[in-house]
């Protein structure tokens, strides 16, 4: 190498080492693996958030494995996940079961976070649980769903993705919001509502960043109901920042 060559490679070592952190970070995309079922690939909640994170300029990858019915256990039995996860590269990876509102059910979202992250974390990723809602002809369950998430959560120090929480905030100001195409599965507006939770929770705006502006442009890459947007937007801050209260 000559000498000329080797001075301007050391010009550029040091531009990019000069580089704010957050910047030089921007490099390297963020990944994100969910591991669910129908709950996570109706409507394809991961290419939505990956869709949303680039339209605000972040560079964000997202994969999925995924399997109508199954719980964390089922993932676990089934191998297919924890080899996801094994190929590493990750940044988060993202847990998901059913509504966990009885006592069997929470005890196995807690139980099978726990197994599943140690290896997430041996990959160099932190574990999220995505919080989900009940059946929509069981509202009473809403408390104990939130409950069992927030527990696995707290037990395996994730992050926690309330998205079941900003569903109840919805419906308990408009019970007209048509959150539910079935007995459990999302709306594309139930949709908006999970994917807008799930990346102000991954991705949150500090207090400068989050002004109209802002709104304005998660809005419209969400392609938000404008009659929706501020309840959707005050339903999932809420829920990240201020969690309702449980009664025991």
């Amino acid at each position: 190498m000559s000498f000329a060559h080797r001075f301007l490679l050391t010009l550029l070592l040091l531009a990019l080492t000069g580089l704010p952190a957050a910047v030089r970070a921007q490099a390297k995309p963020t990944r994100i693996l969910f591991i669910g079922n129908s709950l996570t690939s109706v409507t394809d909640i991961p290419g939505r958030v990956a869709g949303l994170a680039r339209a605000m300029g972040k560079d964000v990858r997202a994969e999925a494995v995924v399997n109508n019915g199954y719980s964390l256990e089922d993932h676990w039995q089934d191998g297919r996940a924890l080899a996801a996860i094994r190929k590493g590269g990750w940044d988060v990876v993202v847990l998901q079961q059913g509504t966990s509102a009885k006592a069997d059910s929470r005890d196995q979202l807690i139980d099978f976070s726990r197994r599943f992250a140690a290896p997430i974390r041996e990959a160099g990723a932190k574990p999220a649980l995505y919080m989900v809602w009940p059946l929509q002809d069981r509202p009473l369950d809403f408390p104990a769903t939130l409950e069992a998430y927030r527990a696995a959560s707290q037990a395996v120090d994730g992050i926690l993705l309330p998205v079941g929480e900003a569903w109840l905030r919805v419906i308990a100001k408009d019970k007209r919001a048509r959150l539910y195409g079935d007995a459990i599965h999302q709306t594309s507006l139930g949709s908006d509502l999970t994917v807008l939770t799930i990346y102000l929770s991954l991705f949150p705006a500090g207090p400068r960043e989050f002004d109209e502006a802002y709104v304005e442009r998660v809005s419209r890459a969400l392609e938000m109901q404008p009659r929706m947007r501020d309840l959707f937007f005050d339903a999932a801050t809420l829920s990240i920042d201020h969690p309702l209260p449980l009664g025991k």
